[in-house]
């Protein structure tokens, strides 16, 4: 799916070397070559001769472990390590790493650094690079969040963003097809649009061919701006996608590969003050893992949160995980026992609260209408269980009618000054620096419409229900 997948091919182990006559130094050249699928039935051939062999079982347990068998991989490469093969140690703390066994991994690690001191050569960077991760691992794991996580579904990698269901409020995840046709975008990228489709976010390549995110907005005239970079903070020397706008205008989700993430994508948030985005958080376990995570949406319509993994590691798919958001952050205590497992995400179902029961939610998302037939509506509302009104005839209750007026007319209100705030953000950035007080006031003002618009929307719901 992502640029720098970690792709895992499951080799199938047969009783005979499938190409006849390859010879023992012939795999070696594939091992090298990083052919491990090809080299790994052959070096299991000579291992069934030579079961004592230190330098055979490094190199079928590198196989093993560079094709996905990681637990089968453990044994040979233990095995190689205890016979002093140098280079052992290095891929037993990349296997630690994956599994969160932090301590193993710092142990392997210390171990090859001491035997490439012995060996008066160079620790290469990648290791190092590793040794960083871990660190990070470990920093990340005293603060596992605690979020309950009500389903997952294992979707195909290619077309993962049309299984997130969300109310048109929420905006909209497109295909790059939606990009004007000069218009450049990175491979793979997903189009954030809000429900005024005035908006494009999404990722292109920068001249490093490293991706970057931008945004257009819809001229007066209907066509759309040049696309321009969200702001150099966000990229951090990695690739930055896949990003998720919160409706407050303000709170971005993205996902980025660079030195900040533990391995492949990380899910990041950043905050925009004046006409830049914030440092970039990175938002930590469970949403993070040594694999790919990313395109993390929270729907506060429907109140479920969504995000991307391939953590599970299922070819061709992605799991899509469906998640409560909390309005305060709470961690599990350090001494869990199950930190771990929470950490890793190993059954979602140990995240429940007690008695929860989260099949109103589900019905939600379930019954929102990807693909909505053109219909005339007076506005589009979702209420809990499911339903959306379209209609001042759907409701009920004359005052939760008259509540909806309201928080019509000041949604209104509230997208204008969001419409103005952007043209004020683009004056400021070329160069307009006066009007710096005039984008903070404004700020500061569309934040207290957009909780005003929260608060008038749950209400419009408690009177309706």
């Amino acid at each position: 799916m992502c640029k720098r997948l970690l792709i895992y091919i499951v080799a199938m182990v047969v009783s005979v070397i499938p190409l006849l006559g390859t010879t023992l130094d012939q795999a070696k050249e594939m091992y090298q070559a990083g052919d491990y699928v090809g080299a790994l039935p052959v070096f299991q051939e000579y291992l069934k001769k030579k079961p004592k062999d230190a330098s055979l079982n490094h190199w079928y347990g590198v196989c093993l472990m560079q094709t996905g068998q990681l637990s089968e991989a453990k044994s040979y490469l233990e095995f190689a390590h205890k016979r002093k093969v140098a280079q052992s140690p290095r891929y037993l703390a990349e296997i630690a790493f994956l599994e969160y066994r932090v301590d193993d991994a710092d142990e392997y690690i210390n171990a090859y650094r001491d035997a490439m001191k012995r060996a008066k050569k160079e620790v290469p960077e990648e290791v190092e690079t590793l040794a960083d991760r871990v660190s990070k691992m470990r920093a990340m794991l005293d603060r596992v969040e605690q979020v309950e996580i009500i389903d997952s579904i294992a979707v195909d990698t290619d077309t993962f963003f049309k299984a997130y269901k969300l109310a048109i409020e929420s905006g909209s995840l497109n295909d790059v097809a939606v990009l004007p046709e000069s218009f450049v975008s990175a491979q793979p990228t997903v189009v954030y649009m809000p429900e005024s489709k005035s908006t494009m976010l999404w990722a292109e390549p920068d001249e490093n061919e490293n991706y970057v995110l931008v945004s257009s907005s819809l001229l007066g005239d209907g066509d759309w701006e040049k696309p321009r970079e969200l702001g150099g903070n966000l990229n951090e020397g990695g690739d930055a996608n896949f990003p998720y706008l919160m409706s407050d205008g303000i709170t971005l989700y993205y996902a980025n590969s660079g030195e900040n993430s533990i391995g492949g994508y990380d899910i990041f948030i950043s905050r925009r003050e004046d006409s830049e985005f914030l440092q970039p958080q990175n938002i930590g376990m469970p949403y993070n893992s040594p694999y790919d995570d990313y395109m993390l949406v929270i729907d506060e319509i429907t109140g479920v949160g969504w995000w991307a993994t391939d953590r599970n590691r299922i070819e061709g798919k992605v799991t899509i995980y469906k998640f409560k958001p909390k309005d305060m952050r709470v961690n599990y205590p350090v001494e869990d026992p199950q930190l771990v497992s929470l950490a890793k995400i190993e059954r979602y179902q140990d995240t429940w609260a007690e008695n929860a029961d989260y099949s109103d939610l589900l019905m939600a998302i379930e019954e929102i209408e990807t693909n909505r037939k053109e219909e005339h509506r007076d506005f589009e509302f979702a209420l809990s269980g499911g339903r959306i009104y379209t209609l001042w005839a759907d409701f009920k209750s004359a005052e939760a009618r008259e509540l909806m007026r309201e928080y019509l007319s000041a949604k209104a209100t509230h997208e204008q000054n969001v419409a103005r705030l952007a043209t004020l953000r683009q004056q400021y950035a070329a160069g307009k620096l006066e009007i710096s007080a005039e984008i903070e006031t404004l700020e500061n003002e569309i934040r207290k419409e957009y909780q005003q618009l929260k608060q008038l929307a749950n209400e419009v719901r408690r009177m309706e229900n």
